[in-house]
């Protein structure tokens, strides 16, 4: 018995400890000690998903999944409707209770070759809520199977109907990682088209060059812990079908970033889509960039407090612009 009580004492003295470093860490850091956990679980995690048979078997797993729908937790809070308009596919999510003209616009990521997950339609309601009104996701046709053009009219498609709802100055779009990049390229064709723009864009970790020609990427990529310059750059392929991949319609950074709509940009410094946004913030001094130290790529889809402020500070830039929006603290 008194050697169980000892070794006992010791696995109590060693839980102690590691829970002083993780927050010694934290304080460090800057970051809270629950995404230090995940990161190091996420770090644990890589898979490798920077080859082309790696990328493939996630598309058999992720068709053979279909896109994700809205959990039980969340149906209690928010109206579900899944509809089709126009030969085209999306979600509708409401606030219970609200008939405010606000009108969202949310754009998922996934490499453009992946379908929208249940966690990326759960940080897209926590916006939701924050802002109370109702909010469209396109479930827009991906990659290999089809080009981006069928992306693009998709979306296009869905925010002409919500400007004919409701009324541009009454819509926000915004989207993570390949999304924000769809976000940015629907901004600039609507832009060029001479079409009423969104009263703002709000981007996530946005991938605006599917190259990754980012001459700082290779020095990031040692950091992050979820992406991988060779799986970008395959995924970038797959989205181009056949067109450089520095085209506009394809990699926005490349675009005209003149008369855009006011835009508020997250990023992480642990992304290698950090550079993106860098580049961005030189061809455009106009976007408000909030900058997360530590902060892996789309890190407001995970359950941490840095994404409960990202969703916060995001609520308050809806409200500056949208006169519907009475956004709330989350």
């Amino acid at each position: 018995m008194p050697g169980r009580l000892v070794l006992f004492a010791a696995l109590l003295a060693a839980v102690a400890a590691a829970g002083a470093l993780l927050v010694l860490r934290a304080r460090r850091s800057g970051i809270s000690i629950r995404a230090l956990v995940l990161l190091k679980i996420i770090s644990s995690m890589a898979s490798g998903f920077g080859t082309l048979e790696a990328i493939a078997r996630a598309i058999v797993k992720d068709r053979a999944r279909g896109a994700g729908r809205p959990t039980r937790r969340l149906l209690r809070r928010i109206a579900f409707h899944d509809e089709g308009r126009g030969g085209y596919r999306r979600y509708r999510l409401v606030s219970k209770g609200t008939a405010r003209p606000l009108r969202l616009l949310y754009l998922h990521g996934g490499g453009y070759i992946l379908d929208l997950h249940p966690a990326q339609l759960s940080f897209a309601a926590g916006l939701l809520q924050r802002v109370s009104g109702e909010m469209v996701v396109p479930l827009y046709p991906l990659s290999p199977e089809h080009g981006p053009d069928a992306a693009r009219d998709a979306v296009r498609h869905a925010y002409d109907a919500l400007v004919a709802e409701s009324g541009a100055g009454n819509v926000v779009v915004f989207g993570d990682s390949a999304g924000g990049g769809l976000a940015l390229i629907l901004a600039q064709e609507l832009r060029d088209a001479g079409a009423p723009l969104p009263a703002a864009l709000i981007l996530f970790s946005p991938w605006l060059d599917v190259g990754l020609t980012g001459a700082d990427q290779p020095e990031i990529e040692q950091h992050d812990p979820i992406l991988t310059i060779a799986g970008g750059r395959e995924m970038g392929r797959l989205w181009a079908q056949g067109r450089a991949v520095d085209d506009p319609r394809i990699s926005p950074l490349f675009g005209d970033h003149r008369g855009l709509p006011p835009t508020l940009v997250f990023s992480g410094t642990r992304d290698i889509l950090d550079s993106d946004v860098l580049r961005l913030e030189e061809r455009n001094p106009d976007v408000v960039v909030h900058r997360y130290v530590g902060m892996p790529h789309v890190w407001p889809v995970m359950p941490i407090p840095e994404s409960r402020r990202a969703l916060d500070e995001a609520a308050r830039f809806i409200g500056r612009y949208v006169p519907a929006a009475r956004p709330t603290e989350g």
